[in-house]
């Protein structure tokens, strides 16, 4: 059975659990707890619906909290259990400040990576990001391909290894490499800024994000002579 529960777009500023807020008004955000575990809403004033998976019931009674600006607006609703959060809704003032929140956090999200990247100490022949979006699943992050990995790779090559083409498909397709080389950003949380936004920012986010992966991580890599740098979108 669906059951609503109801977060008021405006009050006092602060942070309060969800016991602590008022009883609905005409002007909330509608959250609906489903069956299997699932949380969903329909963003205010925009026509998409969001929907998390893995939420439980208990997890919202105990742990949801609502922010509020100094303004009264609401500014975001998470999940709250300790040092982990996750978020559930953010609210923009408008698409430019949207634009600014998303830029603020792929910033973060690429400084991560990056860090991650660099800790690598192996000759580097690839470098890729992977990224993909459909409206409600995101996902971002960056593998590395080290020298000892195409060695591996066109070891198994067998009878096509004396086919050019074929190696070139082979060395350039980054499923081909270890999973454990994957350092994804947070994709949860910057799925649900994308779902949120009153403006599409795919394409801005993972522009921005690339562009600092390349200025900041790969003339520090240890590189092969013929290391290249590969961003594609996966579907």
């Amino acid at each position: 059975m669906n059951e609503e529960i109801r977060i008021p777009l405006h009050f006092k500023e602060g942070v309060y659990p969800l016991a602590s807020l008022p009883a609905g008004t005409d002007d909330d955000l509608v959250l609906c707890s489903e069956s299997f575990d699932i949380l969903s809403y329909r963003v205010p004033k925009q026509k998409n619906t969001v929907r998390l998976y893995s939420i439980s019931k208990q997890d919202i009674m105990n742990y949801l909290t609502a922010t509020y600006r100094s303004s009264g607006e609401l500014y975001c609703v998470e999940l709250r259990n300790g040092e982990n959060v996750t978020l559930v809704y953010l609210h923009y003032l408008d698409a430019e400040y949207a634009k600014a929140e998303v830029l603020d956090f792929a910033e973060q999200s690429a400084a991560m990576i990056s860090d991650e990247l660099l800790c690598c100490r192996d000759k580097v022949f690839r470098l890729f990001i992977e990224h993909f979006y459909d409206g409600e699943s995101f996902d971002y992050a960056a593998k590395i391909a080290t020298e000892e990995d195409r060695k591996t790779l066109l070891a198994s090559a067998g009878d096509r290894a004396e086919d050019p083409k074929f190696l070139q498909m082979l060395i350039n397709n980054s499923g081909n490499y270890p999973y454990d080389n994957r350092i994804p950003c947070d994709s949860h949380t910057i799925g649900i800024m994308l779902q949120c936004a009153p403006c599409a920012l795919y394409e801005f986010v993972v522009n921005e994000m690339t562009k600092r992966i390349r200025e900041r991580a790969i003339p520090l890599l240890d590189k092969t002579d013929d290391f290249q740098f590969v961003a594609s979108e996966y579907d």
